[in-house]
């Protein structure tokens, strides 16, 4: 934990008209900076938090809800996903955009309950998606 803690950037931001904003800023970064934590303010905590969930956790369901999709059209064309999603390996290695995921269920306390935080109609399909896939997952156990 000790060396993820000094291998991320820890973001961080404050409301300007906060009490003692810009004395709090100062000495919390001084403080990380003492622990060797690299830091960086936000101009606010909208940013911040817009930033954790759309830039972070709804993009990793993204990827995962294309994994599900992925190997839902695989398996429905009797194909292997792996092999299938070994076409994209010398892409990625050599533009690294076209990350392979596993496609499992979504769960944990991350992405789907961060939709709620932001409600937007477009990213709760990754909630929609996610259920269809437990559906499929669920029938295939029975």
């Amino acid at each position: 934990m000790f060396h993820d803690l000094k291998r991320y950037t820890k973001f961080y931001a404050i409301e300007e008209d906060a009490p003692q904003a810009k004395w709090a800023t100062k000495e919390y970064a001084k403080l990380m900076k003492k622990c060797g934590v690299k830091t960086k303010k936000m101009s606010n905590p909208i940013t911040l938090e817009l930033a954790k969930i759309v830039v972070d956790t709804s993009y990793y369901g993204w990827l995962i809800n294309y994994a599900q999709i992925s190997n839902m059209i695989a398996k429905k064309d009797g194909v292997n996903y792996d092999e299938m999603w070994s076409f994209s390996d010398e892409i990625h290695k050599f533009l690294g955009n076209r990350p392979k995921m596993f496609p499992g269920f979504i769960g944990g306390h991350c992405v789907i309950p961060n939709l709620d935080l932001i409600n937007d109609k477009t990213l709760n399909i990754i909630r929609e998606i996610n259920s269809d896939y437990a559906k499929i997952l669920k029938k295939r156990h029975k």
